[in-house]
């Protein structure tokens, strides 16, 4: 039998027994719909909190520096930063992109705006020119990123502002300490507020890195951490193992570490000087990476549950169609229609039905993540750390979304196979009476 005969035989039974098939299509679609958006939801989660994540600590790999005789104990001195620049170049890594960035993050910075104080847990140093595309991703509710930021510019939350009741232009004494313990304030100029309410954003300040650096006693060049960022994802590890190779031999290097509690017992060792650390962001996260990893533990099961839904759904729903089609099929043979061509002609429907199925389920979570990414969780405590500028996004990957549609195939044709092919080859006799078994 020719393909174009065989697909529109095939189509044309489709159409007829579209009744019968009305239950394995609506299982067919809600399954689909129901795997994929639990899937893409998920995905889509990891890459807010990785998102977050990467810009809040400013790298794929970051490599920080701690001196623990001084009270801002992230510190890496200016005459090392051409020396780590070198061997990351001769690694051959090849980040996209290179950021310095000083950090004061305790509880002791203070925000001041006429006579309100508000507490700040993060106050980064930028270099805000390097990091001007990182700062145009953010969602302004007053003023813009601009080039025209200098070392009297600071960028506050929207929470913090509403809360000391300050504006964009306004004057702000913000008050840290220095690497030695004491108290120093210097003023700085909104120049913008940013819209995050995130775990990571909520508490946090930006000013220049020269500035900070001033404030709290590092020379004009120094930085805390050197944040490299890279294009994929893919290898970030072993790019990790290659410059933790390459830099060890010229500065004093931890074990690299995997988690948070293994940072943590790395930073009970006592030392001198400054000690450096390769730190990726699975180490900064890895207690949201273990609720993520609950989820996904829930993601399959579910998956699991669906994928038995369907499969007890299209044995049934075959099993009762073919034997309605026993006289049918038999009829089919009589006519010259070998058996092969009968299990051909049914395994095209299952390929139809599962085709249309599909389509139409895809459709289906496209229309449902919309309707979820519209939704508000700020009634969701820190819910925020896994949202994108505010919403709750759908990632769909393509690796996963090929799975599905595999299984979805595999299990209508492992559902039609075995029943057409006894049905195909029964006594003919009896499937002329109807007396065949499906």
């Amino acid at each position: 039998m020719r393909v174009t005969e065989l697909c529109k035989l095939s189509l044309n039974y489709v159409v007829s027994y579209r009744r019968r098939y009305l239950f394995l299509f609506s299982a067919l679609v809600l399954g689909f719909c129901i795997i994929s958006v639990i899937g893409s939801l998920k995905d889509g989660m990891a890459d807010a909190i990785y998102y977050s994540a990467q810009n809040h600590y400013s790298g794929d790999i970051i490599i920080a520096g701690f001196e623990k005789e001084l009270d801002a104990d992230q510190h890496i001195y200016a005459e090392t930063i051409p020396l780590i620049r070198q061997k990351i170049e001769e690694s051959g890594i090849a980040p996209d992109k290179i950021v310095l960035r000083t950090l004061e993050n305790n509880t002791d910075n203070t925000i001041y705006f006429n006579g309100t104080a508000v507490p700040l847990k993060y106050v980064v140093g930028v270099d805000w020119d390097a990091e001007i595309d990182y700062f145009n991703s953010l969602n302004f509710t007053e003023g813009s990123p601009s080039p025209d930021f200098d070392d009297g510019t600071i960028l506050i939350s929207t929470p913090v502002a509403a809360y000391i009741g300050a504006r964009l232009g306004d004057l702000v004494l913000l008050e840290t300490e220095t690497l030695y313990g004491q108290k120093n304030t210097a003023f700085f100029t909104i120049g913008g507020v940013v819209d995050d309410r995130s775990l990571f954003g909520y508490y946090k300040s930006f000013v220049s890195r020269r500035a900070l650096n001033t404030v709290i006693g590092f020379a004009a060049d120094d930085c805390s951490t050197v944040g490299l960022f890279f294009g994929k994802r893919a290898g970030i590890e072993s790019k990790r193992k290659k410059l933790q190779a390459i830099l060890e031999d010229v500065v004093p290097l931890r074990p690299l570490v995997h988690d948070r509690d293994g940072f943590s017992d790395q930073q009970d060792w006592k030392w001198t000087g400054v000690m450096f650390f390769l730190l990726t962001i699975p180490v900064y996260v890895s207690e949201v990476t273990q609720i993520l990893q609950a989820l996904n533990i829930i993601a399959y099961f579910l998956y699991i549950m669906m994928l038995l839904i369907i499969l007890v759904s299209a044995g049934v729903t075959y099993r009762l169609i073919l034997h309605e089609r026993t006289k049918e099929i038999g009829t089919m043979r009589t006519l010259g229609f070998y058996e092969k061509d009968i299990r051909r002609v049914l395994l095209v429907e299952s390929f139809i039905l599962a085709t249309v199925s599909l389509v139409t389920g895809f459709c289906l979570t496209l229309f449902v993540n919309w309707i979820v990414s519209r939704l508000s969780f700020s009634w969701f405590p820190s819910f925020e750390i896994f949202l994108k500028n505010g919403r709750l996004q759908s990632l769909y990957n393509p690796l996963m979304v090929a799975l599905n549609i595999a299984a979805i195939y595999i299990i209508l044709i492992t559902a039609v196979y075995v029943p057409s092919f006894r049905l195909s080859r029964g006594p003919l006799p009896e499937m002329l009476s109807g007396a065949g078994k499906g």
